[in-house]
């Protein structure tokens, strides 16, 4: 009878991800997250050692290249998934962080899928995503995006035996398109590294401006406050660079800032706000809760998970009334929040997460054992 696996340790574990890692961003930390839980190699098509050292200051995750630069959408998703099935590793476990990773020839192999949510684009999006594009183009991708969504669902049923994903909200999603249920383990952050601070009278808005976040509700919101100052981070996306430009005077867009720079932007706020449509999870308003900040979020997605309603924050419908209603409510007194702020965050800890990481991987990897055994 084969032994029991009963410490990561005893397991050689590989990270699969086509995320290049060239800069910092949320994704990359995700996966840098899960790497120290499980004691894990990464294996990505290529990354930028400063981008890593952004993330492993001490150098104790070992990233590997497999020398390759993906091509732009949507000719990367095609790359990305042959640059995976071409590969030989030799590795006790596998764990897949998207589509193209996952394509790796799973068949019998230990391994998990750590889903952030099934391509939106192919399902819930499929529609908006249409919307946006020229005629001819929306011609040829209307069907092209069908016989990926064929294809997709045929290989999770087909392949992939074990699921865990970041939220319930994408559980629920990979129980709609693929049948599925899935573990749910939440992104984790590393709270000792926030902190509160008295207001400086700002609002705060983290995130890529692009369609999925809706920042125009948010500027909307703030014109007709013109009392009220807001300050968005992020990258703005080039379609979305009239917002910017178009923004009043109490809305100023920062671009990207450092780690640091927006924990200082978190502890100093008055109060967070975030409008993104259906979010997967999202990380910024826990981020917020953990420096005591109160969050005015729509009532959709995971901010359903993270923020609680009248106690940590107000949740609202995605339309501007409601917003600046929301805003108003919680500037009457924005630090009677803190506490229940602080509380509702500890719940995303990065030790909660790495026990309930290894204890997945385990539980799987001993299910393969016994398979072996028979």
């Amino acid at each position: 009878m084969a032994k029991k696996i009963e410490s990561i340790s005893d397991l050689n574990i590989a990270i699969l991800t086509c995320e290049d890692f060239s800069k910092p961003g949320g994704a990359q930390r995700l996966i840098m997250d899960q790497a120290r839980a499980l004691s894990a190699t990464i294996i990505c098509p290529t990354y930028d050692p400063d981008a890593v050292a952004a993330y492993d200051p001490r150098n104790d995750v070992n990233v590997v290249s497999l020398e390759a630069t993906l091509p732009a959408e949507p000719l990367r998703q095609i790359a990305g998934r042959r640059l995976f099935q071409r590969q030989s590793f030799s590795y006790d476990f596998y764990v897949f962080n998207d589509d193209m990773a996952s394509r790796y020839p799973v068949k019998q192999m230990p391994h998990m899928y750590y889903f952030n949510t099934p391509r939106r684009a192919l399902y819930d999006m499929y529609y908006p995503f249409l919307d946006e594009l020229p005629t001819l183009k929306r011609l040829f991708y209307a069907p092209a995006l069908s016989c990926a969504r064929f294809f997709d669902r045929r290989f999770v049923r087909n392949h992939i035996r074990h699921i865990s994903c970041i939220s319930h909200n994408t559980r629920n999603r990979l129980q709609k398109y693929y049948g599925r249920s899935a573990k749910v383990i939440y992104p984790p952050l590393h709270l000792g590294q926030y902190r509160w601070e008295q207001s400086k009278g700002y609002w705060l808005s983290v995130g890529r401006v692009d369609k999925w976040k809706r920042v125009e509700l948010q500027i909307e919101t703030f014109r007709q406050m013109p009392d009220k100052k807001l300050l968005i981070v992020g990258p703005v996306y080039p379609a979305y660079e009239y917002l910017r430009d178009s923004a009043p005077p109490n809305v100023t867009f920062l671009g990207s800032c450092t780690d640091k720079q927006v924990m200082t932007l978190y502890a100093e706020c008055e109060g967070f706000i975030t409008t993104a449509i259906d979010e997967d999870f999202g990380i910024t308003p826990v981020e917020a809760m953990a420096s005591g900040k109160p969050v005015v979020a729509t009532r959709e997605g995971g901010y359903l998970e993270t923020v609680l309603d009248g106690y940590t924050g107000i949740l609202t419908h995605p339309c501007v009334d409601e917003l600046v209603s929301a805003v108003r409510k919680v500037e009457a007194d924005p630090v009677q929040y803190r506490e229940a702020c602080l509380r509702q965050s500890k719940q995303f800890g990065y030790e909660q997460f790495c026990t309930e990481m290894q204890t997945r991987v385990l539980e799987i990897a001993n299910t393969y054992t016994n398979l072996t055994q028979k």
